[in-house]
């Protein structure tokens, strides 16, 4: 049995590709297993160059592509490490990426997952900046109610959490993000303050091709993350949410939408953010009086004890919480 088992799920053949293999079996902890998911891209293993020929590749072709939930769910069951590890296909791990994690995970029995911090680099490999990231534990549980503490792909877990929360496919797009806050439910997470990860951005990317349709399923995602984590089932009228708005709706207004339902359900700060997030995305004297007189509602909701609700909706929820990305 391997010590880790990195999945990687892809439907196309990228110039990305061959780097991204090629950083994993790059890595000085060589206890590992390569499992990559062909999501209908007809991928062969010479595509990979000499690293096709490794034999710690596992290439599990699917019939079609069944989106990332269901090419993810494949990996993990078809996993055999005692860790699994996250890569997705543009990205690149750097060397000591897995011993770093690893090493952490096994000096503290307690953690489910460990991240750590990244890069952002271009279509030609060369850094561009830092990608957001939290390393404490108690920071990346309370900020993943709101959005992922770090880009997925940059942590590692114990088998048994990814097998205990399955990727859900009603979330096409943002199944990882419903990942993390699932676990940071449940499980304690951490980070390695080390930059292991180098996250490719690119024009043909699923989060810039897909942009609208991926904040209506991140807006669900925290619908259902703050109904749990006020101790609330999550209903089963969810789905009927993810459901496409019509062309004319702009996501400034599907934002301010979610504010108010957070705000009819109780959840103030969150309909205040959600306010915030309205007027970002479209900064005009409309959207900013809509904005505010959500948030002004959300503020008066909490009869006088709204502080944290005016610091979201000026702030957001990096100040407002008082976390401090590394």
């Amino acid at each position: 049995m391997p010590a880790v088992s990195v999945l990687m799920v892809t439907h196309r053949v990228t110039p990305f590709l061959r780097a991204a293999v090629a950083s994993v079996f790059a890595q000085t902890l060589g206890d590992l297993e390569l499992v990559l998911v062909d999501n209908g891209a007809g991928l062969k293993p010479e595509d990979l160059g000499e690293a096709g020929r490794d034999p710690r590749l596992r290439l599990m072709v699917q019939p079609g592509n069944g989106g990332i939930p269901a090419g993810h769910n494949a990996g993990v069951a078809a996993a055999r490490g005692e860790f699994i590890a996250l890569l997705d296909h543009d990205d690149v791990m750097l060397p000591v990426r897995l011993e770093r994690q690893v090493a952490r995970l096994r000096a503290d029995p307690a953690l489910g997952l460990v991240s750590s911090l990244a890069e952002s680099i271009d279509g030609s490999g060369r850094v561009i900046g830092r990608e957001f990231a939290l390393v404490e534990a108690d920071s990346q549980r309370r900020y993943s109610e709101f959005a992922a503490p770090v880009v997925t792909p940059a942590y590692t877990g114990r088998r048994e959490v990814f097998a205990a929360l399955p990727y859900r496919a009603a979330f096409a797009f943002t199944a990882d993000f419903d990942f993390l806050a699932r676990a940071a439910e449940r499980y304690a997470m951490a980070g390695v303050p080390e930059v292991l990860l180098q996250y490719r951005h690119h024009a043909a990317q699923t989060t810039v091709e897909r942009a609208g349709r991926i904040s209506r399923e991140r807006c669900v995602v925290r619908l259902l993350a703050a109904r749990r984590r006020a101790g609330r089932d999550e209903g089963t009228s969810w789905p009927a949410l993810l459901a496409a708005e019509p062309e004319s709706s702009s996501q400034s207004a599907m934002l301010g939408g979610f504010g108010e339902r957070f705000l009819a359900e109780g959840f103030a700060a969150q309909a205040a953010f959600h306010a915030r997030r309205s007027f970002v995305v479209h900064r005009t004297p409309g959207t900013l009086a809509a904005a505010s007189g959500l948030a002004w509602r959300a503020w008066r909701s909490t009869h006088g004890g709204g502080d944290l609700v005016v610091r979201m909706f000026v702030s957001g929820p990096v100040r407002a919480l008082g976390l401090r990305p590394a």
